[in-house]
């Protein structure tokens, strides 16, 4: 669609870094992290025709599905061998003459055309590693499904990849023959770097993308995930064993559950996954979106007149972005790629796609990159408890850290949660990084419900119109009858009610934070909802009013009191009965009168009590 108004195609489920450069696709400049991601000890040796070493021969990155992780594996094949003969663009051009790697490439069927790095951030540093022949492991392909062993599935990949190299004409001289299936993935990958490093006189690169992707379909099962740790760690084990004969090894993954498990044996790898200053090596930034998006951005605008007036960027910014994968205060946020480039393209595709977007009504495509299976799949078995104070724990040493990882942490390695907080003094702590998600999240998990939200369009615009006109017990029974068609198995803790509250409060627009952490404690929810503040405090099959004494002796939201805004305290309950259904029980107070000191507890106004429904 995008073609048709001759602006760069948006591929947005395209990976392959040569055919997006070739069109003049759409493409976000990430090569100016090479220098410090790829940063070498000495110089570029003409004489000997040695290339300089990694100063970090062995990196590992964790981010959620759809962040650009394999866009940025296939650059880095890229950069390091140029284009193999069988691309499709290989014969859109030869390579640039004096280019370092051009002078280093193994024959003239292998090419690195110029144009893949004019204008790019890091054109003139290509070439710097000379060429190497790269290894590349996608490990989704690897998955078994049916939690049976992974050798088997293991050995037909890496004889794939081996046969690969064979057609490009690798030779396996004597005394080595080429590999067959009887041989353990370990052995294969093994004479596959040796024959590569023989037959070029370059030590191979290794890139793995999804390294964990076997082992998340055990994740939340009784699978034999110690037999699959057993023969994934053994393969990983050459990574390790092989690193005089390889350049380097750039490993990628969807969450670090595996890792220490895996990497038992390859302890040699750095995880830069919390590192600020790579933060947005995936994701696009702000700024980013401000520049790159631009032109798509005028086109809207200049098909439906309505946008003309609207910000367009700050609806994005609401829905699409947010995701911050440190608590360390300067790592910067980033949007989502795949995300927002597939509502951009629906949007431009549909008249009546753009005339909701004229509404701040934008489409979301979270479902298709998140983990919604696995969690909702989770969230709908009993034995889980779904998130509950916020803070992620890495998991413990034991196997069963992976079968059955901690939830809140699972969420945050899955992109359902991300960092908030940590500056100004504030604590960092978990929540949705955006609107898309927590919309998304609620559909997901709620629509495997007796009750589909999804189907309740009303829903969250009567909440908010109930706190903008400060009904408190409007907003109980709307919630109550809500709460009604949810199966009761989901709402057996205080925990998920939490949660729950929580992605409703987002997807109304308004200012909210969870979890906030004051000199008392952290209060549950706070959302500002024009000039009123509702400082929450929930409670599970316990009495609403222990959830008020809560706020009162640990002076929740009493910071608001000088802002010229009404504080209501609001105690809210859930009671779950298996025979007569959820009921809810609210008290509210009004924060100043309640918490002025210079009343003696006697002549404090007394909580409006709202009794539990009726069922």
């Amino acid at each position: 669609m995008s073609e048709h108004f001759n602006l760069p195609p948006l591929h947005t489920s395209q990976a392959d870094f040569a055919a997006i450069r070739s069109r003049n696709g759409f493409y976000v400049d990430k090569t100016r992290f090479f220098g410090d991601l790829l940063a070498v000890d000495g110089d570029w040796n003409h004489l000997y025709n040695a290339p300089p070493s990694l100063h970090r021969s062995h990196l590992f990155m964790a981010r959620p599905r759809r962040f650009g992780k394999t866009l940025l594996l296939d650059t880095l094949e890229t950069w390091f061998q140029g284009l193999p003969p069988e691309h499709p663009a290989s014969v859109a051009g030869k390579s640039g003459a004096g280019s370092r790697l051009a002078i280093s490439l193994p024959d003239e069927s292998w090419t690195a055309p110029a144009w893949l790095w004019e204008s790019l951030a890091a054109e003139d540093w290509h070439g710097t590693h000379g060429w190497h022949p790269v290894i590349r492991l996608d490990m989704s392909r690897t998955v078994n499904p049916n939690l049976g062993p992974l050798q088997p599935v293991l050995q037909g990949y890496l004889l794939q990849v081996a046969a690969l190299w064979r057609q490009r004409g690798v030779v396996w001289d004597d005394p080595w023959t080429f590999p067959v299936r009887s041989d353990a993935p370990d052995a294969i990958l093994s004479d596959l770097i040796r024959a590569l490093e023989q037959h070029y006189k370059r030590s191979p690169v290794v890139l793995v993308d999804e390294y964990d992707a076997p082992l998340v379909e055990f994740i939340g099962t009784d699978g034999d995930v110690a037999r699959a740790v057993a023969e994934l760690r053994q393969l990983y084990r050459v990574l390790k064993d092989n690193k005089a004969g390889l350049y380097g090894v750039f490993m990628t993954g969807i969450t670090r559950f595996a890792r220490r498990h895996l990497f038992l044996a390859a302890n040699n790898f750095t995880d830069i996954s919390e590192e600020s200053g790579y933060g947005d090596l995936c994701g696009f930034t702000e700024d980013e979106v401000d520049l790159y998006c631009a032109p798509y951005r005028e086109r809207l605008a200049d098909l439906e007149p309505t946008l003309r007036h609207r910000d367009i960027q700050a609806d994005w910014r609401v829905r699409y972005n947010g995701y911050r994968f440190s608590r360390l205060p300067s790592t910067p946020r980033v949007y989502n790629p795949f995300t927002l480039t597939s509502a951009l393209a629906s949007v431009l595709a549909s008249p009546d796609r753009r005339r909701e977007a004229a509404e701040g009504i934008w489409p979301s495509a979270w479902s298709e990159s998140g983990h919604p299976g696995l969690i909702a799949r989770l969230a709908n078995d009993t034995h889980w408890p779904m998130p509950g104070d916020r803070t992620a724990t890495m998991p413990d040493d034991g196997l069963r850290a992976l079968s059955r990882p901690d939830y809140t942490t699972l969420m945050l390695e899955t992109g359902y949660y991300t960092w908030h907080g940590g500056r100004d003094g504030t604590a960092a702590h978990l929540n949705f990084p955006n609107l898309e998600v927590a919309e998304m999240w609620t559909r997901d998990i709620l629509e495997l419900r007796d009750y589909a939200p999804a189907q309740d369009e009303n829903l969250v615009p009567d909440l908010k119109t109930c706190l903008v006109g400060g009904d408190v017990e409007g907003f109980r029974l709307r919630l109550e009858g809500f709460m009604a068609g949810i199966a009761h198995q989901n709402l057996q803790a205080e925990a998920p009610f939490r949660t729950l509250l929580q992605a409703l409060f987002l997807q109304m627009g308004v200012p909210t934070q969870s979890e906030k952490s004051t000199l008392g404690g952290r209060s549950d929810h706070e959302v500002q909802v024009g000039d009123r503040i509702y400082v929450f405090e929930v409670k599970y099959n316990r009495p609403a009013s222990e959830a008020r004494d809560q706020i009162r002796a640990r002076q929740y939201g009493r910071e608001h009191l000088d802002r010229g805004l009404d504080v209501v305290a609001v105690a809210l309950a859930l009671h779950r009965d298996l025979e007569t259904g959820p009921r809810l029980e609210v008290e509210t107070d009004d924060l100043a009168h309640w918490l002025a000191e210079s009343e003696g507890p006697a002549q404090r106004e007394q909580p409006v009590r709202y009794p539990s429904g009726s069922g």
